[in-house]
């Protein structure tokens, strides 16, 4: 009686068992394919080249075996592992494999005499690269390709100006299956610089350096006025040097910044926008910055080093816009910082987790000053990370938080390599049509040879791509079509390709879609739509720096020392007082409307490079304040922040 009551108790249960120790062998197995992925990248990066054709097929792998075990096929997906998941993965080995074996002959005939089993795999790979992106970026790449595949094989029957080419199936699947196409500069940016770049950011987080940065953060700007939202800017600043994604920075340093705002007096929207548009600035912070900046240096053909140069003032002047907004509306509102008691030692702080320095102080060293490339400044950091870790039992690289580093950085590549792969081949439909050349034409005819219409129609374009896209992706897009076209209008390459990369940035904190507001909205428990207005308000500011980026080389750091340090004081002053201007107080006084409209344009003189706009500016907000000194009255503090 006890036996058949235990055997019908084993029967029940064993589905559910089942279905549970299968889950747990496809964690294994993920993990374990995450380490070997992170070992042998390290290892063909560092030690031996196993040749940039192969390198870049054994990275696309990853998402081959990958994204079908951790990204659903369809909503409400029930089973762990579909069937059709299975397809995926050994279709995938089996073209990485043709790609592998056949390499060194197939770059001499893609395009021109492909055989019957290159257009059978690359039609393979084409489809692959579709649903993968279609899992884990979503539908609008996919729709972009699918748009620029109809056009390459019927451009022919296209209306007026858009009449082109019509390609055969087999040419353009030839074409896409090549360096030119899905193993082209995207893929091959992501294989070396930023699949490399993520792991250092993830072994940071395993070694507790987010804790440090948070902590830091407390320390230098708790006390002030509004101190939890200037703790948000410092940490989400630092965290950028981890992350390097705007969503990323709003889960880790949001979840305790955001309810510490609104405990000191900030309601939750404006809490969550804070939130937002700091954690977005993490995007364009040297020196790990985005992927897109890896892609950037690969496209303009500089060294990072230089990227990471050029963005230091830009990133600097974006953070001082949000951090004086926050002090002025703490101001207008009476808040008050956190006391002291309550707050972190910074010296305290520095001596637990300063040791963590190092290996940012060594990557900056190497890549800004002794201008080696990437790879070698990521090794040679991570190489000092895994030492100093040591120094304290907290921070200790273990092998397990190695483990820990290999399978949360490889997973979260996962989307900027889809990314890139869909990039990839969106670059060669491009070259393939000569839309790219076409579109950039286009955009120089309708601005008219006019510099500033081109910069506008350009910033419209990239932020609508943006909204539905990753940053890289969208960079990258937007790249290809419009800094040639900037670039024919007289802006350095470099300026042109940073004006396009601020405004990808930026498309997070964009409505209507305001992707990084969602996860902020989220945290602070206010409707996600109005988070993302508020944001977009407090980084307006940010809107502008492009701009400045490209009538002010300067801030760029190129030019005399004495121009660069006059063009940063007018720029800054000019950010003052465009948050003055959105704010509405200044000195203790409430700013009147009119006032604000005069503040305003006197700071959008400033961001024209020359004397005459910015006396034009300076005497705009000077006349302004004098007036406000000796006629206005002091500011009355509400009880909330709108």
């Amino acid at each position: 009686m006890t036996e058949a009551a235990t055997a019908e108790s084993v029967s029940v249960q064993t589905p559910e068992t089942s279905q549970r120790e299968l889950g747990q062998r496809i964690g294994w197995f993920v993990a374990g394919f995450c380490v070997v992925a992170a070992l042998a990248h390290i290892y063909w990066l560092g030690i031996q080249s196993p040749g940039v054709l192969n390198l870049r097929a054994f990275h696309l792998l990853i998402p081959f075996v990958l994204v079908p075990l951790l990204y659903a096929g369809w909503k409400g997906a029930v089973a762990r592992v579909h069937w059709s998941d299975v397809i995926l993965i050994i279709a995938g080995l089996a073209s990485t494999i043709y790609t592998l074996v056949e390499g060194p002959s197939m770059i001499y005939r893609y395009g021109v005499m492909p055989t019957d089993l290159d257009l059978v795999f690359g039609g393979i790979i084409l489809l692959l690269v579709l649903e993968l992106t279609r899992r884990a970026v979503g539908w609008a790449l996919v729709i972009i390709i699918l748009l620029m595949l109809a056009y390459s094989l019927f451009g022919g029957y296209a209306p007026g100006i858009f009449v082109n080419r019509s390609f055969s199936w087999e040419r353009v699947v030839s074409f896409l299956f090549s360096m030119d196409g899905v193993y082209g500069i995207p893929i091959g940016v992501s294989s070396t610089y930023i699949y490399l770049f993520i792991l250092f950011g993830a072994m940071l987080q395993f070694s507790k350096a987010g804790d440090f940065y948070i902590d830091l953060a407390y320390s230098i700007a708790g006390r002030s006025r509004g101190g939890p939202a200037k703790v948000s800017i410092f940490a989400s600043a630092l965290m950028g040097t981890v992350s390097g994604t705007g969503i990323g920075n709003v889960v880790t340093t949001g979840a305790l910044t955001i309810p510490l705002m609104k405990r000191a007096g900030f309601k939750a929207v404006f809490a969550g926008a804070i939130e937002a548009v700091a954690s977005t600035g993490g995007q364009i912070m040297p020196p790990i910055m985005g992927a897109g900046a890896f892609l950037m240096a690969e496209f303009v053909r500089v060294p990072y080093g230089e990227i990471i140069i050029a963005a230091i003032l830009p990133a600097f002047l974006y953070f001082l816009s949000v951090y004086l907004i926050v002090d002025l509306e703490a101001g207008k509102r009476g808040l008050r910082g956190l006391k002291k008691e309550e707050l972190p030692q910074a010296v305290a702080v520095l001596r637990q987790w300063g040791h963590l320095l190092l290996p940012i102080v060594v990557l900056v060293y190497m890549l800004a000053i002794e201008n080696v490339s990437p790879i070698r400044a990521a090794l040679y950091s991570m190489g000092t990370l895994l030492i100093v870790s040591w120094l304290r039992q907290e921070s200790r690289l273990t092998p397990r938080r190695l483990m820990d580093t290999a399978v949360s950085g490889t997973k979260g590549s996962l989307e900027v390599i889809v990314s890139c792969a869909a990039a990839g081949l969106i670059m060669g439909l491009f070259s393939l049509t000569g839309t790219g050349l076409r579109l950039s034409a286009w955009v120089a005819t309708i601005s008219g040879g006019s510099l500033i219409v081109a910069m506008v129609l350009t910033m419209i374009v990239t932020i609508i791509l943006s909204m539905g896209l990753p940053t890289t992706a969208a960079y990258i897009i937007s790249a290809a079509v419009l800094a040639p076209a900037l670039h024919d209008l007289g802006v350095e390459l470099l300026q042109a390709h940073l004006f396009i990369f601020y405004f990808a940035c930026l498309s997070g904190i964009t409505p209507p879609v305001a992707l990084v507001a969602i996860p902020a909205g989220s945290i602070a428990g206010a409707n996600p739509f109005a988070v993302g207005v508020r944001a977009f308000q407090i980084a307006l500011a940010g809107f502008i720096i492009p701009y400045m980026i490209v009538f002010s080389p300067e801030l760029i750091l190129k030019g005399e020392p004495f121009a660069i340090v006059l063009s940063l004081i007018t720029a800054s002053i000019g950010i003052w007082a465009l948050a003055v201007a959105l704010i509405g107080h200044a000195f203790d006084h409430a700013v009147p409307i009119l006032a604000r409209f005069v503040v305003a344009a006197g700071a959008l003189a400033l961001i024209f490079a020359g004397w005459q706009t910015d006396v034009v500016g300076l005497g705009l907000i000077a006349a302004v304040f004098i007036y406000q000194r000796l006629t206005g009255k002091k500011a009355v503090a509400d009880d909330a922040v709108r």
